[in-house]
């Protein structure tokens, strides 16, 4: 019994000896000592961040969505409360939002239930100008529709992610060729991650 209680002492001992001496070293952190240890960078934690390729334009990289796409400097860029992105400059909208499929729902029945919900709640303020229709996004095949709703036209695309889809809603300004140009550079540089 006294045998145990030495070694049992002699433990306690080391232990409080042990933790004394790590508590005077600084931690390691990713077996690196505090002082040269760098924070991770939003995109390492799965926020979206923002880089640019060698072609001069920005890469548009979103972890949490799983996409990323390219776009020219002087696009602004807004991360709503919903998730959804909204790449912006004066006459130019491109909105990309993830939705999920549910049951037995494809992209195709989605679009159409966009179609017909739209048709319902707008009723004449609401004309589908190109119906749905298969549409590539570099390796990706989607399908997509354009509408005049309360006089403005707007394409919507379908990107199937997953469970799910990427939705990209494009409402740039029709009579202005280079924006069209520029926002069709963004939607069809999408890559899913």
């Amino acid at each position: 019994m006294l045998k145990a209680l030495t070694l049992l002492g002699l433990l306690v001992v080391v232990s409080l000896a042990i933790i004394g001496e790590r508590s005077k070293k600084p931690p390691l952190i990713n077996g690196e000592n505090p002082q040269s240890y760098t924070a991770p960078t939003p995109a390492t934690l799965g926020a979206a961040t923002n880089a640019s390729d060698s072609s001069g334009l920005n890469i548009y990289l979103d972890k949490i969505q799983e996409f990323q796409v390219e776009y020219p400097g002087d696009i602004s860029i807004k991360k709503e409360n919903n998730g959804s992105v909204v790449f912006s400059k004066e006459g130019l909208s491109v909105v990309i939002s993830k939705g999920m499929l549910s049951g037995k729902d494809t992209i195709n029945t989605i679009a159409e239930q966009s179609v017909n919900l739209k048709m319902e709640k707008m009723g004449d303020r609401f004309k589908l100008l190109e119906t749905i229709s298969p549409v590539s996004i570099g390796s990706l095949t989607g399908v997509t529709f354009t509408s005049e709703e309360y006089s403005k036209e707007i394409t919507y695309f379908y990107v199937p992610q997953g469970l799910g889809y990427i939705l990209i809603t494009n409402s740039t300004d029709t009579s202005d060729w280079d924006l069209l140009a520029t926002s069709d550079d963004i939607i069809y540089s999408l890559e899913l991650l």
